[in-house]
């Protein structure tokens, strides 16, 4: 399960070369999300990036748009782990280090690469993310779509021919699109995201193998995962003691107490990860929102009182920003039909 901020390279790879794709968005989009206000290592806010992501697909208007992005993410695009995926000794290797290492990709899902019955399997669960079904299917296109290009990509005129693609959405119309772009057959209204190798391509040998390389690459991906995940100790901490009094607004100095830091230095190591007091303070609103939007037993109302809103507009207008426009009623409706969000 991921953690509720994200690199923000993705997004930023996304603003810079989707031009170089023959595609454009309005200048409107770009005005909405300034990424000068964000460190270029730092992490983007979870919301704020499935928001962007909501408004790139509004304004793009393109059902393909998902495969048409992937090209913009090749393996060299993910740094020392991309690297080491292209000087691992073969397919596999590439494939078990994308496993092991899926925390420093750009995904909002978990990947994972098995073998059954001579065919290898890289499967990707959005675990832990409630998301809408456009926004499902636009991740599950562009992360299956950039793994097969990237596997090619490594393998050069050895090109592993893809032998099945499953997705969990449906074709819209346009399987004969998706065929042609995975050279594959793609099943559907399957029971999960993946791709299938057969064993023969994941024991060919990478042309850019290289034993020295690779070692080096796998050891800074390592130190990038630890430093990752003490990182995200702070967030979680400060998450945990944000989720302790819901209703209550505990400033940052009441947070800083209780974790014995000063407020300063909570705040610097926040802004480190990328992320602000203030975000990880509408994260837990919003997720305890939607906890609450289940129980059909709370009124609207009292679920904004419950969280802290003096009145139930001003809990539907932040609801609204959450969610890139959909209002808590709409959202509870959802819900009772299984769409959800």
């Amino acid at each position: 399960m991921y953690a509720t901020d994200h690199h923000i390279n993705g997004i930023r790879i996304v603003r810079e070369l989707l031009p170089t794709l023959g595609l454009s968005a309005a200048d409107s989009l770009w005005q909405e999300f300034p990424l000068d206000l964000v460190r270029e290592n730092a992490a983007f806010n979870m919301h704020l990036q499935l928001k962007f992501y909501r408004r790139l697909i509004q304004v793009m208007d393109d059902p393909l748009l998902g495969l048409k992005v992937s090209a913009l993410f090749p393996p060299q695009a993910y740094g020392m782990f991309g690297y080491a995926m292209m000087a691992a000794p073969d397919i596999r290797t590439s494939l078990r280090i994308a496993d092991r290492f899926d925390r420093l990709t750009y995904t909002l899902q978990t990947l994972h690469f098995i073998e059954k019955d001579g065919i290898g399997i890289l499967q990707f669960t959005a675990t832990g993310l409630n998301l809408d079904p456009v926004l499902k299917a636009f991740f599950a296109d562009r992360d299956l779509a950039s793994s097969t290009l990237g596997a090619r990509s490594i393998a050069l005129e050895q090109s592993p021919a893809i032998l099945k693609v499953t997705l969990e959405h449906g074709d819209n119309g346009h399987a004969g699109a998706y065929e042609a772009f995975f050279s594959c057959p793609v099943e559907f209204n399957a029971a999960s995201n993946s791709v299938a190798f057969s064993a023969q391509q994941l024991d060919r040998p990478n042309p850019y193998r290289n034993a020295a390389a690779f070692e080096v690459c796998v050891r800074e991906c390592e130190r990038q995962l630890a430093e990752l995940a003490n990182s995200r100790d702070i967030v979680a901490r400060v998450r945990s003691e944000l989720f302790q009094r819901p209703g209550y607004l505990q400033d940052i100095e009441s947070i800083a107490r209780q974790m014995s830091v000063s407020a300063r230095t909570l705040r610097r190591r926040l802004e480190e990860t990328g992320t602000s007091f203030t975000d990880l303070q509408q994260d837990v609103r919003f997720q305890q929102a939607r906890e609450q939007l289940r129980n059909p037993q709370m009124s609207i109302a009292e679920i904004a009182d419950m969280l802290g809103y003096s009145e139930a507009g001003n809990f539907t207008t932040a609801f609204k920003r959450w969610t890139g426009g959909v209002p808590p009623r709409a959202y509870r409706r959802s819900l009772s039909v299984g769409a959800g969000l």
